[in-house]
């Protein structure tokens, strides 16, 4: 489905391999969040309990259970025959990682640039950085300021060398 010329839509999720069906826990009323690990939401929970008044959180933590499919990056570049990807932007709620993953070798090299949120939770960024120094990118990495300090969350920029 075509919205802006070259962009598209797809009804499935990126990951670091193609399941048919896996179950996430979305949260309706926060914008782009969803996750496969209820536990990051918590600790997020608990950090904003802090900030925010008892009926906000409650509100903004509201979920429900789906169900959606993932594929690899590297599966879509191949079914759409992309040959160059200027700017890779990944905000994917604690999945950066997984998401790379589904890069096959031959793909790398289609990537000039890099954007991403990352929560460093499980040492992540530093999982990340290793994986995008061994394809030859130059990193910076950036708390994200729009977070509270609590929340280990960064931006992530990668430019290839």
């Amino acid at each position: 489905m075509h919205l802006i010329p070259n962009t598209y839509l797809f009804n499935y999720g990126l990951s670091s391999s193609n399941i048919s069906a896996q179950s996430f826990t979305f949260y309706p009323n926060m914008a782009g969040n969803s996750t496969t690990k209820p536990s990051e939401k918590l600790e997020q929970r608990e950090i904003m309990n802090q900030t925010l008044s008892n009926d906000m959180v409650e509100y903004l933590f509201q979920n429900q259970e789906v169900t959606g499919t993932l594929r690899t990056l590297s599966s879509v570049i191949n079914e759409l025959e992309i040959n160059t990807i200027d700017l890779l932007k990944i905000d994917v709620e604690g999945e950066e990682y997984k998401v790379l993953q589904g890069i096959i070798p031959h793909d790398w090299n289609k990537i000039k640039q890099i954007v991403a949120e990352v929560h460093d939770i499980d040492g992540r960024i530093d999982k990340i950085e290793s994986l995008l120094k061994n394809q030859d990118f130059n990193i910076t990495i950036e708390k994200n300021s729009l977070m509270p300090d609590t929340l280990k969350t960064f931006n992530l920029y990668a430019v290839r060398t």
